[in-house]
């Protein structure tokens, strides 16, 4: 339930990269800036080599506009290595802090070459280990072809005795690069500037008079005055679910540390309970007094103090087991504050400092692999947990103010990042837990910072998206209430009772109101922070069911669409999937993936859910494969981003590749989808068109016609993944029985494709083969393909009725028992026949 790429300091640049040493005597401060050495190259390459034959350096007469001097052309094509050039060694102190510079101005990259940087590689006083490297930003490719100054600040490690720098390429793949370096410069720096950009400016007038109160962070002592007299009365259900789980907690005690415990892997993902926990024992303290919840409360927060490790290794003080931690730490000493007993109060006080600088710092310079990942949960936990350590401790803490300016910051980038339309690329599971944390952090940054970053038009229809991919109301179960698109569950993983509460607040919404009372009284939802439920819920606002509501919805940025029969509970549901992986705005705004890791390769991708149970499946948590999907390879491969366990959206990037919707049409009796998808594989697969037509004959017979060519003859196929994962042959067709349901899949074309069914293997989250998945396949070989599928069902004690298919010409006439439509291959319209 997690993503986290292994981190290396070569990949962890764009920023400022901070390289700390161990625990060796700081070096001499110097009191202004002192040059170490500048290449000006005012008459030759100053020993600058090239790290391959095929790289050319050669002096160039003039350097970077407004500048003496002259500069290195850097050009070629390279097959190996990290370097394009590098410097001769200069000696270099332990302990020092340094700042990195210089110009550059690149002309042309070649295919996959990124954009490259400035680095300082150090080098051992004794023997070969390796110490790492500072870095520059990178050089900014939308302004290609002008001079840039490129800056980095690092500290020395303990152990360096020199270093050497290098036009860095960013990879050690192969690269071409026609580029010219300008003047570069390191020199030793009294202090790191970095930090002070984060910095409150002006300092916001509500933190200020919170200064020295507590609580402050989402109750104040007049809100929690409120709140007792409202669990009495309307929020009565809410407080029993948070007391019983708040008893269960005090009983129990918090988890003894250990090391490994068999599943959470080097993220100690089991920590994230114990931040969990902290404020649901906090809000029982302050709701009613009992010295048990106190008692229990301080418990936890002690032992998360005394843990020997937040994440193993590099991750230790980094991820999701810190952020969790630091924010029930920080509700903890805001709600306790006065109760809590000075010991534990100092020690508390004191973690939060210790591991909030820690992170802020990994944050700033580039250890935290997620820092640039706007559109990642990873990002909006730790940056949420991080911003309320600094709110609880600001004004006892020294720097503290600036981890609340990060988190502004970083938030600042994401809501400018998000779609038009709410919807999630990493699934409804993962919209839950990073939208527990955008709002929770929202929340306070309104509260105490002035800052209001509600006011976005995801924000408004992002409600609509956990509604629309929701199963029908009378098929929920603790493990089966929601669409698995992407890597996430069938059941709920964060609320979402508390989410929907707080959106249906924010923006009047009755019909969020009523999907919150639903999932509670449905007793589906997850325990992450009911007691956010007590904080969010306004009772003025009436619940109202959907049943007035469209019964499509076209989420048009992401290239969701969900259509139902209705909304009477025991509805069919099918969606369709067919977009950017991060969105169309999104894929046009950033060079770099900013976290689609937990998207699918699987563009006109569709699942069906009918009489109760799935009966067309996604495949759920597992490695990155088109052909896990009901879509279309070609060759046997399939689209961009595939072929790892975390989705590689640097490829769709490069391409700028925006598979879309075409259509999304809806009527009482015939819902028509339709999906481009063509831009979603290599341009190495040849494919000139793969068009998808979804005809809805609702609503139990599905038709998927396919129109596929090629540049070149090529093997073709295409895969449907039944739920049941096992059916039988009948004829032409194949028939997959459920408890609830059977399932009929036909192929219809003309021609015909050579059909087969057969369970085949997947790739596992872990490297190791997953669990096989049921398949009926469909292969022609040729440069194009019309495939025309028919999918019907009915109950698991009927038979699903049949269609059958008429060809003339580019018109095709379907006849399902007696109901008959016409297609028209040229314009792609469908006609109902009387």
């Amino acid at each position: 339930m997690t993503h986290h790429p292994a981190w290396s300091a070569a990949a962890a640049v764009g920023c400022l990269v901070w390289m700390a040493g161990g625990s060796a005597a700081a070096a001499a401060p110097v009191e202004a800036d002192e040059t170490v050495a500048v290449w000006d190259f005012q008459r030759d390459g100053q020993d600058w080599r090239p790290r391959a034959d095929t790289v050319t350096v050669s002096h160039v007469e003039g350097g970077a506009e407004g500048e003496s001097g002259g500069s290195l052309r850097v050009r070629g094509p390279i097959r190996v290595g990290w370097n394009y050039v590098t410097s001769p060694s200069v000696p270099m102190t332990p302990g020092a802090l340094y700042r990195l510079s210089a110009r550059v101005r690149v002309d042309r990259l070649g295919p996959d070459t990124p954009a490259p940087y400035l680095k300082c590689e150090f080098v051992a006083a004794k023997g070969r280990k390796a110490l790492g490297r500072g870095s520059t930003d990178r050089y900014d490719v939308k302004k290609m072809g002008t001079w840039q100054r490129l800056v980095g600040e690092f500290k020395a490690p303990d152990g360096i005795a020199a270093g050497w720098m290098a036009l860095e390429k960013g990879t050690s793949e192969a690269c071409e690069i026609d580029a010219r370096l300008g003047e570069v410069r390191l020199e030793r720096i009294p202090r790191l500037t970095v930090f002070d950009r984060y910095r409150l400016d002006p300092f916001p007038e509500p933190l200020a008079k919170a200064r020295g109160v507590h609580p402050r962070l989402y109750l104040t002592a007049d809100g929690f005055a409120s709140l007792r007299r409202a669990v009495e009365t309307t929020h009565k259900p809410m407080w029993d679910e948070v007391r019983d789980l708040a008893d269960r907690y005090a009983r129990g005690g918090p988890p003894k540390y250990v090391r490994d415990d068999g599943h959470s892997g080097d993220e100690q993902l089991w920590q994230r309970g114990v931040g969990n926990a902290m404020p649901t024992l906090a809000m029982a303290y302050r709701v009613t007094g009992e010295a048990r919840y106190l008692d229990a409360a301080r418990a936890w927060a002690l032992a998360s103090c005394g843990y020997e490790t937040w994440g193993l290794g590099r991750i230790d003080g980094m991820d999701l087991a810190t952020g969790h931690q630091l924010f029930g730490l920080a509700i903890v000493y805001d709600w306790c504050y006065e109760d809590l007993g000075e010991a534990a109060r100092r020690t508390i006080r004191e973690t939060l400092a210790r591991r909030g600088e820690a992170m802020f710092k990994a944050a700033v310079l580039g250890r935290a692999w997620w820092r640039r990942s706007y559109l990642q949960n990873h990002l909006w936990v730790d940056a949420c947990g991080l911003a309320a350590a600094g709110l609880a401790v600001w004004d006892e803490t020294e720097g503290a103010d600036r981890w609340v300016g990060l988190a502004l910051e970083k938030f600042r980038r994401t809501t400018e990042a998000l779609g038009p339309d709410g919807a999630s690329h990493e699934g409804v599971g993962y919209w839950q837990y990073g939208v527990e944390y955008l709002l929770k952090f929202m929340h306070l940054s309104r509260d105490l910072l002035a800052v209001d970053l509600h006011d976005r038009p995801w924000w408004r229809h992002t409600a609509a998206y956990g509604r629309y991919l929701t199963l029908p109301r009378g098929a929920w179960t603790r493990r089966n209430s929601i669409v698995d698109l992407a890597d996430c569950p069938r059941g709920n993983w964060y609320g979402p009772d508390y989410l929907l509460r707080r959106l249906a607040a924010e923006f009047r919404d009755p019909y969020a109101q009523w999907h919150a009372r639903e999932v509670d009284e449905a007793d589906i939802t997850a325990p992450g922070a009911p007691w956010l439920n007590l904080v969010w819920y306004d009772p003025a606002l009436e619940p109202k069911p959907p049943t007035d509501l469209p019964t499509l919805r076209h989420f048009a940025d992401m290239g969701i669409v969900s259509a139902r029969t209705g909304w009477s509970g025991d509805e069919t549901l099918l969606v369709f999937k067919c977009g950017p992986f991060i969105g169309h705005e999104a894929v046009q705004a950033f060079d770099r993936d900013p976290g689609g890791g937990h998207v699918h390769p699987d563009a006109n991708h569709f699942v069906l859910f009918g009489l109760g149970e799935w009966l067309v499946r996604d495949d759920g948590y597992r490695a990155k494969r088109t052909g896990q999907h009901n879509t279309l390879l070609v060759g046997g491969r399939g689209q961009l981003g595939e072929g790892r366990m975390w989705f590689n959206g640097s490829a769709c990037l490069e391409h700028k590749s925006r598979p879309r919707i075409l259509r999304a049409e809806t009527a009482p009796a015939l819902d028509h989808l339709v999906g481009d998808a063509t831009d979603a594989y290599p341009p190495e697969a040849g494919l000139q068109r793969f068009v998808r037509h979804l005809v809805w004959l609702k609503p139990d017979v599905l038709i998927v016609l396919d129109d596929v060519a090629v540049a070149k003859e090529a093997d073709l196929e295409l895969r449907f993944h039944p739920e049941q994962q096992r059916g039988e042959r009948r004829g032409s067709a194949f028939l997959m029985k459920g408890k609830k349901a059977v399932l009929r899949l036909e192929p219809l074309a003309p021609g015909g494709a050579a059909a087969s069914a057969e369970a085949l293997p997947t790739a596992g989250r872990h490297g190791d083969e997953g669990e096989p998945m049921f398949a009926v396949r469909l292969r022609h070989r040729g440069r194009t393909w019309r495939s025309a599928v028919a999918l019907t069902w009915a109950a698991a004690d009927a038979d699903p009725r049949a269609v059958t298919l008429t060809a003339d010409g580019d018109r095709w006439t379907f006849d399902a028992a007696g109901r008959r439509i016409r297609f028209s291959w040229p314009d792609g319209r469908v006609e109902d026949l009387p």
